[in-house]
């Protein structure tokens, strides 16, 4: 990965803090306020979040089915400019990883809503190597956030990679391959490898839709 390539436009939400939790406004549709008094709230798509205030920050514990699926923390920065969340996902299968991100204020606060700006993020699995072998009608592909390849078909045949997650990969020209991630049957991500002419570099383009809707590219050079 030329990680000097990388270009990130994040979601951005509004949010709404009271004296015991707060409210987040993603595309114009609120989600429940979360209380953070340390009991667990009601079920959101299945899932129980439980949150407790930690200085001018929070704590946070989801839950599916009874079992911890993430914790999150989330800190502000003194002057009140900048958030961090780092959440420390638990995957149905394969080991813990972290995903943080930061975010920047565009505008409000006070007594009004806060509306913010997600500009970067890191993840613990990312390795910044991708494996891309395609042999046939199939390829084993790797992206630098897994544990080990994938098989898939070329022709977006879904392939289960864990739950209710899927991935499917769909040859589009010679030298173009189109990934896309869902969950119960939902589009959440789609990517485009773009190989250049000279087979020397990939281009990734990675879109998410709304109502965390954001964009990423970066290229990758060949290996030696």
């Amino acid at each position: 990965m030329d990680r000097s390539s990388l270009k990130y436009n994040g979601p951005t939400s509004s949010v709404v803090t009271d004296a015991d939790g707060y409210t987040v406004t993603r595309d114009g549709k609120a989600r429940p306020k979360v209380t953070c008094d340390g009991k667990p709230n009601a079920p959101v798509d299945g899932t129980t979040t439980t949150c407790n205030k930690v200085g001018t920050g929070y704590e946070l514990e989801n839950a599916r089915d009874g079992k911890t699926v993430s914790k999150v923390k989330v800190e502000f920065s003194p002057d009140g400019k900048t958030v961090t969340r780092a959440a420390t996902i638990t995957p149905p299968e394969g080991d813990p990883f972290t995903i943080t991100t930061t975010s920047k204020k565009v505008s409000g606060g006070k007594t009004g809503p806060v509306v913010w700006k997600e500009t970067g993020f890191t993840e613990s699995q990312d390795t910044g190597v991708l494996s891309v072998k395609v042999s046939g009608d199939s390829v084993d592909f790797k992206e630098t956030d897994s544990d080990k390849p994938i098989t898939a078909k070329l022709d977006g045949t879904p392939t289960n990679v864990g739950g209710t997650r899927t991935m499917s990969v769909k040859q589009d020209g010679p030298r173009t391959l189109k990934v896309t991630y869902s969950q119960d049957g939902k589009v959440g991500r789609e990517n485009t490898f773009v190989l250049s002419s000279d087979g020397k570099m990939v281009t990734e383009t990675d879109v998410t839709p709304a109502p965390t809707a954001s964009t990423m590219s970066v290229k990758f050079h060949k290996a030696a």
